[in-house]
Formats: C-alpha cells, structure tokens, sequence
C-alpha cells in the first residue's frame, strides 16, 4: 500500500523566474507604453511585471510612489526607478526609451496629419477623446490600488491619505507644503526603533 501523498508533496515544483534582460527590459516598457493609453502606464506596468515576476506589489507601490514624488513625468521616472531597481543604470536608460519612444512616434505622427486640418481635431474624434478621458480614470485607478492595499497595512496610513487628501483636494493646500509635512508626520510616527 503505498503512502498518502500530501497537497504540499503533489503540487508541482514552483519554476524559478528567469530575471530580467536588458533586450526584456527594452520590450516590456515598449509593449507598455503601446498599451498605456490614457495614463494608465503604471496599470499596465504593474500587470507586466507581475506576469513576469519580477516585483512584488510591495516593491511596485514603492517604485510608484516614489515616482509621484520625484519631480518630472510619472511614467517616465516609474520606469527608470523599476529599470535602475532591475538592472542598475542600463535597465533606467533601457526602459526609459522604451517607455518614450512609442508615444514619441505616434505624437509626431498626429502631429503630422492634423497640423494642416482647421480648426484642429473633427468633432467626431473630439466626442471619442470625450468619453475615453472617463476610461482613462478607471485606468489610473487601477494603478493605485497598490499602493492602497500598502496604505492600509501601515500604521496611520489610511489617516494620513484622508488628511492628504483633505488638504489637497478640498482646502487646495500648496502640494509641496503638504508632502514636506506627510514625510515628517511618518519619519516621526515610523522611526526605527533600537533593535530593528
């Protein structure tokens, strides 16, 4: 008779992630920047890498917070951070380009074909630009869902969303004033403690 095979003994052996390429690197911010219609870059980042395994939601609402912190375009600075964390300085360059040159292209393109066109875009394509803008905020949504799953798990860290946006949104309270006072309030409330 032979021995009761455990779930834990039957299950397949997990397969290791390859790591990442510089050449993978290059097309996965080229794919997501074809893809990333309407500010949903970081979505689609987040879904690629986690396809690939290459980063927990951890390590992305890191990356992507930090993003939205640091001066300049969010896609851009997200996929050097997730390049630089991946593959030092040439994974930052690599997926820099890949994130620009797509959009670049397709920029310079309409560009092209509707310089010449009065009145700018026909109304047709306005009206669709018009109710894309309501898909893109569903987009951008999911992008920070992240980032609250990460909130909710740190100590005062749904408070400090609220008084955030509070501040933000409804007292329009300067931004820079804002992050300044959020990063003492949690170096103050998150400091090490000795034996950490």
């Amino acid at each position: 008779m032979s021995a009761p095979t455990t779930p834990a003994a039957s299950a397949a052996p997990a397969t290791p992630t390859p790591p990442p390429t510089p050449a993978g690197m290059l097309r996965l911010f080229v794919g997501v920047a074809l893809v990333g219609i309407g500010g949903g870059l970081p979505a689609h980042t987040r879904r690629a890498l986690n396809a690939r395994g290459w980063m927990t939601d951890a390590e992305f609402a890191e990356a992507y917070t930090l993003a939205q912190l640091t001066p300049g375009p969010n896609a851009v600075n997200l996929a050097a951070m997730i390049g630089a964390r991946l593959l030092g300085g040439a994974g930052a360059a690599l997926a820099v380009v890949g994130i620009l040159t797509p959009g670049l292209i397709a920029m310079l393109t309409v560009t092209a074909v509707t310089l010449g066109l009065p009145g700018g875009l026909p109304p047709a394509v306005q009206s669709g630009l018009r109710g894309a803008a309501c898909a893109a905020l569903g987009v951008m949504l999911t992008a920070a869902l992240p980032v609250l799953k990460v909130t909710a798990g740190i100590r005062f860290g749904p408070t400090l969303a609220v008084i955030t946006f509070l501040l933000l949104a409804v007292l329009r309270a300067d931004l820079l004033l804002v992050l300044a006072g959020t990063v003492i309030v949690g170096l103050i409330l998150h400091r090490p403690r000795s034996g950490e």
